[in-house]
């Protein structure tokens, strides 16, 4: 069987697709929805739209190609304290973004220019099944596909509604309404932005260090007492002041909880003090006056804000608060311009907008030439958007129809897509031929630049066979140019008006190259076959190319000689020739496919990857080397769970014991059975590669309530429409902050486009959110809100209730705002409330099913979101684990605790503790928990060690505003221990800093130990040794980064004597102002810190006498200052050397490197591999879907892997039961075909008898080269 994929055979296949211009394929039925603002596209009024992705760019970049807010906003006078006219950096603003089941709202700033920016974003409930999504992305795109939003502007608010609109708490200037072009779309985005909330004046007082130095020194010179810890640092510490203010006034749950500030403060008065009380009178703070002695000592009481009444709690806009906060955030602009740097917020309007950020834009020249703005796309982003884009432009721009033709002729050679290309130039024929008005005309010059381009002088008088001739010698010529070479001749066959001759320049111009061009391409022409002789030379030419474009044209006319001769070596040749050189197989491509690629039975069998499951074959690849696993998959029926009621209703799973409905255990039987299936095809598979069942991964990534509730809709279909997909909640930091030991990982998926430059196309949407704690635990129950549309952008409130057993996650209902919880067992079980019954009530006209029968119908038809829903790694470990334990009877007991033990939590379960006091407690709180993993987190900043990342987890942690103190231990731990690399941080982001991970780890560091042991006294002292070190890098890495100030310290002259101070009386006069000794004490002021000294006191501060001081010249300055340095070298040095003598001796308890899971991309997108160790052969192999290399460099590997961002899933063994818990099967070789006829026979008549050598490998010398193949075979 001929099994060669030809690129024109899957365009005839989809050619409706291609044959036809947007909107006249016949068959396809469009609904067409309108709303009130998408009335305003009228017919007959032409209004260009964009993608959303490039919409973003030109609102960032004030430069939108239609709306013209900015124009408008350039001849506007517009008192500002800063330069609008740069590229914004959007940050959240305060707390007034939301989202419900028809609307999001998202509020934000300019970390530069302070303008406020707000997205309203709408769509209509009774048709959120028809919102575009990146979901119905696939090519060739048809015209019922509306995978992206195409954002149209539908015209400007009038200007008295502005002005009625406007006020000083929303200084509104513009409100401007987009819709989505897409004719089944509701979608609706409105702009909204206002001028900054604080005036230039207030900047410049609160920037103005030079007033505060000099209110400062003679502050000094009249109390220097009071004033002598005061430094110079704070003439830049007025914003922080002014910031720490409002989030007191914002956080305060009462009036009576709200604070005046003394004018009198000693911070108060040098930062602000008289010439900033006009900040504080238009904030609407009251001002108390109090002359006493000609001194001001009243107060300023801010007003209290009206609680939130927005949606589920978010702040209205136009309101006091939201002014607050809108201040808030603008002064927290001007903190982070000075040094924190800010999160921007465009990644999550980006998921809003269900699109995906382009990388590299600035300074990309192609950004704003007119092809792209005509078509509202991007440089660099894929076909599929290209293709939408250009389809809802061709709706919007009649007029310019010809034109977004040639601009997508354009971009596809940009792209350097032959797809794309052959799709475009389709579209243009068929355009012209409809049209009729085909010429060769070349009014513009184009064709004359194409023949100039090919070697030819125009015009063009030449016959078809002269153009390919010349096109043929340019590409032998220029290999590295051959798109370019193709584009000229597609061009030149557009302008055409004979069929004959412009099908045969089309022809030669394929994605495919012909037989006869790739013979012109290897000067093969006139040879008498493709031998060694000519493998040898086209071998020669790729390594002598000078680039990937030069060797992908040669490897391209190789294998279009392969698909010729039907050559199965050759073609095995071409491939390992594209990954040696990093190569991608074209689109189209006749390589081999896994059922024709040669088999290396050396290497173990790969996994095809069947929708974006990368991540299930990286773990099924290394569950398949674990022995009890395989065990328990390939003897399913010596560990199967009888299925009947009793059975069923004694299996209590976990250690937080949970038990398990019918349903469960029916998916759970399923799935054993499919994995043991699976397991013995990857023991006995004679293909490089095996497919695992959709009933598999089914059973795996869809829960028992979705599988019921899903079978009942099959025949139900839901009455109730889903909104548009919102973007991921983020995943909390390490828990340095919180007590509570749940991560809660409320992740929404963001289906977004499959990335073209992700290592698989079809594995490109991923989520990496899920924390260590929210699914690890087995022992809680975790109560977790039902995932809802309707999300406020805030952090969950986490507290622990009931004991230890169990953790309360509290969220705020979406209708009504109060908080709601479901139980939720954190190995992964589910314990439904009874409301949320999965019984479902069948018609008396039908006949009933059984639970089974649902069930297992479900598995085999239901569908995962068209295969493109991706899980995070360690939720599906978690979901194969619970569904092996559901599926089998335990082997044991444990008496104290009645926990069901089997297999799969003796292998993988470790058992830790939480211990956890307060400041003045002695005793430790206990709390003990069955995980299937300990979590790791990266440094902040730079590489760390493995040690390091889980010393941020079961080191000490001191919890200031909740004076407590906590640490972890692992009390026992398992022969397999997996460690999960917590890579997810705050608003969606990746955690990319290396981290060093050892071939051994030892663990000896954090085992639990009795608190009055020698053993956790040096772990004490260990932990305050490393918190040592830790603040010394941080003070090295801030001074290193400041160059030495020595020299210019020794300069300064202290020319001017401070005057003794006469002492102040001891009992002091009746008004004169008093102060604590306990008040009098430097204040410690953090940006969100704590201002207790700032607010009015009690009673009037004393002030002490102050201590007369003499004027000096600093000296020895500079050799102080290298002093200084140099013993902060030696003692960090001294001190790690310390700590890492005490660690070299703990190396008891070692743990084997046995296999690391990796993930490329964002937390919302990219590919899975894993790289297993085979300890038996010490060789490392990549697992990569159905691809499978090896390395036998341990040392390469794993400098690989600690030098990079990708590692996510560490696999140790236990050092003495490596062998007994984990190797690599060998796949069986299938016997040789018997010989038909007799059996051989040697000279004297006996039987032959010949080894059985395995099956031939992939030849790579030349001795091994299949027959030349004969010239005629290639005509």
């Amino acid at each position: 069987m001929d099994n060669r994929y030809d690129l024109r055979s899957q365009q005839d296949v989809d050619g409706n697709a291609y044959a036809a211009l947007p909107g006249t394929t016949p068959g396809e039925f469009v609904p067409h929805n309108t709303t009130p603002m998408k009335s305003n596209l009228a017919p007959g009024r032409e209004m260009a739209g964009c993608h959303p992705s490039r919409w973003i760019y030109e609102l960032v970049n004030n430069d939108f190609t239609t709306c013209d807010i900015f124009e408008r906003a350039r001849h506007a006078k517009l008192d500002t304290p800063f330069d609008w006219q740069h590229e914004h950096r959007l940050i959240i603003n305060g707390n007034q973004s939301f989202s419900t089941s028809t609307a999001r709202i998202l509020s934000s700033v300019c970390l530069d220019c302070h303008f406020h920016f707000v997205f309203k974003m709408a769509w209509e409930e009774s048709h959120c099944d028809e919102i575009c999504s990146p979901k119905q992305s696939k090519w060739p795109m048809r015209d019922a596909q509306f995978p992206w939003h195409h954002l149209v502007w539908a015209g400007s608010e009038s200007d008295s509604i502005i002005s009625k609109d406007t006020s000083k708490y929303y200084p509104l200037l513009a409100r401007e309404n987009f819709v989505c072009s897409a004719p089944p779309c509701t979608f609706q985005v409105t702009l909204e932005v206002s001028e900054p909330r604080m005036p230039s004046w207030w900047i410049n007082l609160l920037l103005d260090s030079d007033a505060i130095l000099k209110v400062l020194h003679a502050a000094k010179e009249q109390e220097p007492a009071r004033y002598e810890a005061a430094s110079d640092d704070w003439a830049y510490q007025a914003p922080l002041n002014l910031n720490t203010y409002l989030k007191n006034l914002l956080e305060a749950a009462n009036p009576e909880d709200v604070r005046s500030i003394s004018k009198r403060n000693k911070r108060f008065a040098v930062l602000f003090g008289p010439r900033c009380f006009g900040i504080f009178r238009q904030l609407e703070f009251s001002e108390q006056t109090d002359e006493v002695d000609g001194v001001d000592e009243g107060s300023f009481t801010p007003s209290s804000p009206s609680p939130p009444g927005g949606p589920c709690g978010a702040t209205e806009l136009g309101t006091y608060r939201a002014y607050l906060e809108d201040i808030r955030a603008e002064v927290q602009c001007l903190i982070h311009k000075a040094g924190p740097t800010a999160e921007l917020c465009t990644p999550v309007l980006h998921a809003d907008l269900q699109c995906q950020e382009v990388a590299n834009l600035t300074g990309n020249a192609l950004v704003n030439i007119q092809r792209y703005k005509l078509l509202g796309v991007l440089p660099n982003q894929p076909k599929e958007v290209i293709v939408n884009a250009y389809k809802r432009q061709w709706e919007l721009l009649p007029s310019k129809r010809r034109d977004m033709i040639e601009a997508l002729v354009a971009i596809a050679n940009d792209l350097n897509d032959d797809q794309l290309s052959d799709y475009a130039m389709t579209q243009s024929s068929i355009f012209e031929s409809q049209l009729q008005q085909q010429s060769t005309n070349d009014d513009d010059g184009l064709v004359s630049q194409a023949l100039t381009f090919l070697g030819l002088q125009p015009p063009n008088n030449y016959p078809s066979d002269a153009l390919i001739q010349a096109f043929r010698k340019k590409i032998a010529q220029d290999p590295g140019d051959a798109t370019g070479a193709k584009s000229m001749l597609l061009l030149i066959a557009q302008a055409s008006t004979d069929d004959t001759y412009q099908a045969t320049l089309l022809m030669e111009a394929d994605a495919k190259m012909s037989l006869a061009t790739s013979k012109v391409i290897l000067g093969l022409v006139g040879s008498s076959g493709f031998g060694p002789e000519a493998l040898d030379a086209a071998k020669a030419k790729v390594e002598a190319s000078k680039s990937k474009e030069e060797k992908a044209t040669y490897l391209d006319a190789m294998e279009a000689i392969a698909d010729h001769t039907n050559s199965t070596d050759l073609k095995w040749a071409i491939n390992e020739m594209r990954q040696q050189n990093g190569i991608v197989v074209p689109n189209g491509s006749g390589n081999l496919s896994s059922p024709n690629r040669p088999v290396n039975y050396e290497l173990p069998v790969g996994l095809e990857n069947i929708g974006n499951t990368c991540y299930l074959n990286s773990l099924l690849q290394y569950l398949f080397t674990v022995k009890p696993v395989r065990d328990i998959a390939l003897n399913y029926e010596s560990f199967k769970l009888d299925l009947n009621d009793d059975s069923i209703k004694q299996r209590l799973l976990g250690g937080n014991k949970m038990q398990m409905d019918r349903g469960e255990a029916v998916v759970a039987q399923a799935f054993a059975q499919e994995l043991s299936e699976l397991f013995e095809n990857l023991k006995t598979s004679d293909q490089v590669a095996t497919r695992p069942s959709q009933r598999l991964a089914n059973a795996v990534l869809l829960s028992t309530h979705t599988l019921l509730n899903d079978s009942k809709q099959a025949t139900e279909p839901s009455s109730t429409p889903k909104p548009p997909p919102l973007p991921a909640r983020p995943s909390p930091a390490p828990p340095t902050q919180s007590l509570g030991d749940v991560e809660m990982g409320n992740a929404t998926e963001i289906p977004m486009p499959e990335s073209t430059e992700t290592a698989s196309t079809v594995s490109s949407q991923t989520l990496v959110e899920q924390g260590d704690d929210d699914s690890d635990r087995s022992y809680e129950k975790v109560e977790k809100a039902p995932v809802s549309h309707e999300t406020q952008i805030v952090d969950s409130v986490i507290e622990v209730v009931g004991g230890e057993d169990f953790t309360e996650e509290v969220h705020r209902d979406p209708k009504n705002c109060g908080p709601a919880t479901t139980v939720v067992a954190v190995d992964g079980t589910i314990d439904v409330p009874e409301q949320q019954s999965v019984d479902v009530n069948m018609v008396d006209a039908e006949e009933p099913q059984t639970v089974d029968q649902k069930v297992l119908n479900a598995l085999e038809h239901q569908k995962r979101s068209s295969g493109t829903d991706q899980q995070d790694v360690e939720e599906v470990m978690g979901s194969i684990l619970n569904r092996l334990q559901a599926a089998i009877h335990p082997s044991s007991v444990d008496e104290s605790t009645g926990i069901q033990l089997e297999k799969i939590m003796e292998t993988f379960f470790v058992t830790t503790i939480n211990y956890t006091k307060k400041f003045d407690e002695r005793v430790y709180q206990q709390e003990i928990s069955f995980d299937r993993s300990i979590t790791a987190f990266p440094a902040p900043e730079g590489t760390c060690s493995l040690y390091d990342a889980l010393g941020r987890n079961f080191d000490q942690q001191i919890i200031e505003e909740s004076k407590l103190s906590r640490y972890t231990a692992i009390k026992t731990l398992p022969p397999v221990l997996h460690v999960l690399i917590q890579r997810s941080q705050s608003m969606g982001s990746k955690n990319g800093n290396p981290v060093g991970i050892p071939e051994t780890l030892y663990l000896d560091r954090y085992m639990d130990a009795p608190q009055d042991s020698p053993e956790f006294q040096q772990r004490v002292e260990n932990w305050m040794t490393a918190n040592r070190i830790s603040d010394i890098k941080s003070q090295k890495t801030a001074v290193e980064l400041n160059p030495p100030s020595g020299d210019f310290l020794q300069m300064y002259n202290a020319t001017e004597v401070v005057n003794p101070v006469p002492p102040t009386p001891t009992n002091p006069a009746e008004g004169e102002s008093t102060e604590d000794p306990l008040l009098s004490a430097e204040e410690n002021w953090e940006f969100d810190g704590p201002v207790e000294d700032d607010f009015l006191l009690i009673s009037p501060p004393r002030v002490e006498a102050p201590i007369a001081e003499t004027p000096f010249l600093p000296s020895g300055v500079v050799p102080t200052e290298t002093e200084v340095r140099e013993m902060m070298k030696e003692e960090l040095r001294e001190r790690e050397e310390a700590l890492e003598k005490h660690y070299s001796g703990l190396k008891n308890i070692p743990y084997r490197l046995h296999a690391v899971i990796c993930h490329r991309g964002h937390l919302t997108s990219g590919h899975y591999w894993v790289w297993i160790h085979d300890f038996e052969q010490n060789v490392w192999r990549k697992y990569n879907d159905s691809n499978v290399e090896a390395n036998p460099s341990t040392d390469e590997v794993l400098a690989a892997l600690s030098t990079s961002g990708e590692p996510y899933f560490l696999c140790y063994v236990r050092d003495n039961d490596k062998d007994a818990y984990v190797d690599v099967p060998k796949r069986l070789v299938p016997p040789a075909p018997e010989v038909e006829g007799e059996l051989a026979k040697d000279a004297d008549g006996d039987i032959e008898v010949t080894n059985r050598d395995p099956a031939p490998q992939p030849k790579t010398g030349n001795e091994d080269l299949p027959p030349p193949y004969l010239e005629q075979q290639m005509d």
